[in-house]
């Protein structure tokens, strides 16, 4: 894993947030600029780009809290090349409710790699790409 610096450890606080809870709004504050974007590429969950400005961030967290008991992330290293940090890591969750073709209780796995750009020491723009195992069903 990369040394830590300023840029690292913003970005494992953002994963820490979101590790077996969720970001309170003074979470989202300090981590992200007034104009973060996030990008979503196409997978399993989502098939097409999706791009979010900070409301539609704060909506999507506010949306998770509803659909997932429970998510995990491990981040796996970093590279750090001025603002930029990309990360691959392991992502985990159990669905709390039946969403899509799956029923509650269905675990997903996906292997991710982000890339973050930041700004003054902050995140302004998250792009995703998320890679996910087939899901388990319940039980």
């Amino acid at each position: 894993m990369t040394a830590e610096t300023p840029a690292v450890a913003i970005v494992e606080r953002w994963f820490a947030a979101f590790h077996h809870r969720w970001p309170e709004v003074a979470d989202l504050e300090e981590m992200l600029t007034p104009d973060a974007r996030f990008v979503e590429r196409p997978n399993l969950v989502s098939p097409e780009v999706r791009e979010r400005d900070r409301a539609g961030m704060e909506a999507g967290i506010a949306a998770g809290r509803e659909v997932f008991a429970w998510q995990s992330y491990e981040p796996l290293g970093h590279v750090v090349s001025g603002d930029t940090v990309a990360t691959r890591l392991l992502w985990k969750g159990e669905l709390a409710i039946d969403a899509g073709p799956w029923e509650k209780g269905t675990r997903l796995t996906a292997w991710c790699v982000a890339h973050f750009t930041l700004r003054d020491g902050r995140i302004a723009q998250i792009e995703q790409h998320d890679c996910y195992e087939p899901p388990v069903p319940p039980g």
